[in-house]
């Protein structure tokens, strides 16, 4: 945000882009200068590499295995992840030596959507389950009722999203923690293998990762009911054993950043014309469902492929370059949303200052 800014700011001084780049080493000299660093909190793994092409090396011997033993020619891969209503980055710039870095944003940095992502060893991709946050009724007949016929939303919310259904491709779920749940699990198996022509004669796989809801009795019965053999990803090792993981979600998410950074210089572009107070609005749920749903689409097959061959479960294929950078979404954003009220804190001991990298 800091390059997008400065970049801003030349061509307001009738600068072109020949005489002004904004460039990293001139960024670098701006933080120099204003005694500005990185700040950015920090983790740790406790499995290695060599930890992880073992596991990797065991599971994909394991489904070879099984899918040579049940006749099995498709592999499925179905993986959940968080779509936060606002990508704030890891990193901001600041004033070096503050305990207290305020992070600022729209107001709805605890707002998140759950996507369940599916697609097989073949390269095709299937629509996507959302799960949307949604007040729960205070009346238990009427929480029932809305589980049973509108897919856990209340009746004016209902009819808000069924339309959206038919509109982006993709199902619609709500509960107050907008969470993946075992009953969401057994919708998501009926929707996606209950019309298979061949479920009676032929079996499929579908690889999940080792999560609560994806294997109660209720989930595993529905599987074995629709001829679908349900296996685990190893836990702590999905990083390497699961296709989503490996290749998916990443440019999903890096799109995701460029959507909402777009929205925001559209909201800075229309507030300068204004001449007024600067507040950002977050995305509507409509726009949420979009964004999401637009960038599974545009997900490339080489890139779903790619996330199989990794994984040793199908022949491996060319790697693609479809993974787009998201480095400078985590420099970028501080001074585009000043105005806005949500806070966090980064300690001392977690500041890191990559001035001199």
């Amino acid at each position: 945000m800091l390059q997008l800014m400065a970049l801003e700011m030349a061509i307001d001084l009738g600068l072109d882009e020949d005489m002004f780049q904004a460039s990293w080493h001139w960024m670098k000299g701006f933080k120099k200068r204003f005694g500005l660093a990185l700040r950015a909190p920090t983790r740790t793994g406790h499995d290695t590499q060599g930890d992880g092409e073992a596991a990797l090396e065991a599971f994909s011997a394991r489904v070879e295995s099984i899918m040579e033993r049940e006749g099995i020619d498709v592999v499925y891969n179905a993986d959940q992840t968080g779509v936060n209503y606002e990508y704030l980055p890891a990193k901001t710039i600041n004033a070096r030596g503050e305990n207290t870095v305020w992070i600022k944003c729209g107001g709805k940095t605890k707002y998140r959507a759950t996507a369940m992502l599916l697609a097989d060893s073949t390269g095709k991709k299937y629509p996507l389950f959302l799960v949307l946050k949604t007040t729960a009724s205070k009346i238990k007949a009427v929480v029932q009722d809305n589980l049973k016929v509108r897919q856990g939303f209340g009746k004016t919310v209902w009819k808000q999203v069924e339309p959206l259904q038919d509109r982006f491709q993709c199902r619609l779920y709500g509960n107050p923690a907008a969470w993946w749940n075992s009953s969401i699990s057994v919708a998501f198996l009926k929707y996606h293998f209950a019309e298979r022509p061949d479920r009676a004669t032929k079996k499929v796989m579908l690889l999940w990762d080792d999560f609560s809801a994806h294997f109660t009795d209720e989930v595993v019965a529905c599987a074995e009911e629709l001829n679908v053999v349900l296996e685990k990803v190893p836990p702590r090792f999905t990083w390497i054993c699961q296709p989503a993981d490996v290749a998916w979600i990443r440019p999903m998410k890096s799109r995701l950043r460029k959507y909402w950074i777009e929205m925001i210089r559209r909201q800075v572009r229309t507030n300068k014309s204004q001449q007024t107070t600067f507040k950002l609005v977050a995305p509507s749920r409509t726009t949420i469902v979009q964004w999401i749903t637009q960038v599974w689409n545009d997900l490339p097959q080489s890139i779903i492929l790619n996330g199989f061959g990794k994984c040793r479960l199908i022949q491996p294929v060319v790697d693609v370059g479809g993974v787009e950078s998201d480095e400078v979404d985590k420099e970028m954003l501080s001074q585009l949303i000043a105005g806005c009220a949500v806070d966090d804190t980064i300690h001392l001991s977690d500041d890191i200052d990559t001035q001199d990298e």
